[in-house]
């Protein structure tokens, strides 16, 4: 679906996964002022953008939303969409970037440039660290007063964000997670194969992989979680997997292994 959020009398509008509205029960208030359209409805979205919309903001990846890739002559349009409209497109790298996606940034495959980049969690390596990347015409909007923050750029976070940078944007590290990647989702999918009454479909991209289910995620998640391998819901039934950057081979056959055998129990 895509968001529209007012914001200081203008809009922003934000796409995510269909199935993500059942990720929010309990979590509002919601920000006021969001119009909802079915996910990949390209002509309700372009219907919907008026004079007062400022931005869209995607996930390259869909997160919370069930792993689903955002393709890249989808972004490419969005981007030219936004050109053509005067408007920002934002691209939440939020959990897709910082390698996850086995590029930098999730949004490089597609080769478009976004105005607004947010990112965090990765760029820390577990240290608690954010920021938001953007080009010189929307940075010559923040001036002294528009924006602030307690920790904001303090040595310490500074310091573990250099360092992480440092490591996983170079190329050797890329290509071990795309190696890793490859093996993984090979092995996901002949699991697939060998459960096709447990295992709908194998997601995502990079070590952002969501495997969708027929049967009650959560139930599985359980029985992962008695075996020590953790994951994580989300929507469409579907189970997150989100190994570290660093995860050895031996480390994801162990996880395929208990993969298996929960799959086995369940059928």
């Amino acid at each position: 679906m895509c968001v529209k959020n007012s914001f200081h009398g203008r809009t922003i509008a934000a796409i995510f996964a269909s199935g993500s509205k059942k990720m929010v029960e309990g979590f509002g208030p919601k920000v006021p002022g969001f119009d909802h359209f079915i996910f990949a409805n390209h002509k309700s979205l372009k219907k919907n953008i008026t004079k007062n919309t400022a931005a869209i903001m995607i996930e390259p990846i869909m997160g919370e939303g069930g792993i689903k890739v955002i393709p890249d002559w989808c972004l490419k349009g969005l981007r030219k969409l936004c050109t053509k409209k005067k408007i920002l497109l934002i691209a939440d790298e939020v959990q897709t970037g910082i390698s996850r996606s086995s590029d930098f940034l999730a949004f490089e495959s597609s080769k478009i440039k976004p105005d607004i980049v947010p990112i965090a969690k990765g760029i820390g390596g577990g240290f608690p660290i954010g920021a938001v990347l953007m080009n010189k015409k929307v940075a010559s909007g923040m001036t002294p007063g528009t924006h602030g923050s307690t920790f904001g750029g303090n040595p310490l976070a500074m310091a573990v964000g250099n360092s992480v940078i440092d490591i996983v944007s170079s190329k050797k590290f890329l290509n071990n997670v795309k190696k890793l990647s490859k093996y993984f989702f090979i092995n996901l999918n002949l699991l697939k194969k060998k459960y096709p009454k447990i295992i709908k479909e194998i997601r995502g991209k990079g070590l952002l992989i969501g495997v969708q289910l027929y049967i009650d995620q959560s139930k599985f998640i359980k029985k992962l979680m008695d075996k020590r391998l953790l994951t994580i819901r989300a929507a469409e039934n579907v189970v997150r997997i989100l190994p570290p950057l660093n995860v050895k081979k031996t480390e994801i056959n162990q996880a395929l292994k208990i993969i298996d055998d929960v799959c086995s129990r369940m059928s």
